[in-house]
């Protein structure tokens, strides 16, 4: 199974409401999403397979008013 972990730095809260405003409605069915934040201002996301195991299209870019930097994202792989 592969994943893409997304993390942001900046206004945590601000990212964490783009996400469920923006970004989360618009998700295709079956497109599971797990949202984190840490003390430091990080938000992480840990995008999982839809039901069709297909290819997700990229995140879009949060607003740059809301980011100490540009995003960063990562595609993981189970290992058996």
């Amino acid at each position: 199974m592969r994943v893409l972990m997304w993390e942001a730095k900046g206004d945590a809260g601000g990212l964490v409401a783009w996400w469920r405003e923006s970004v989360e409605p618009q998700l295709p069915e079956g497109a599971g999403a797990e949202l984190f934040r840490s003390a430091d201002r990080l938000v992480a996301l840990i995008r999982l397979p839809d039901d069709t195991g297909s290819e997700r299209p990229a995140l879009p870019e949060p607003p740059q008013r809301l980011c100490a930097r540009p995003p960063h994202s990562w595609p993981f792989e189970t290992v058996d």
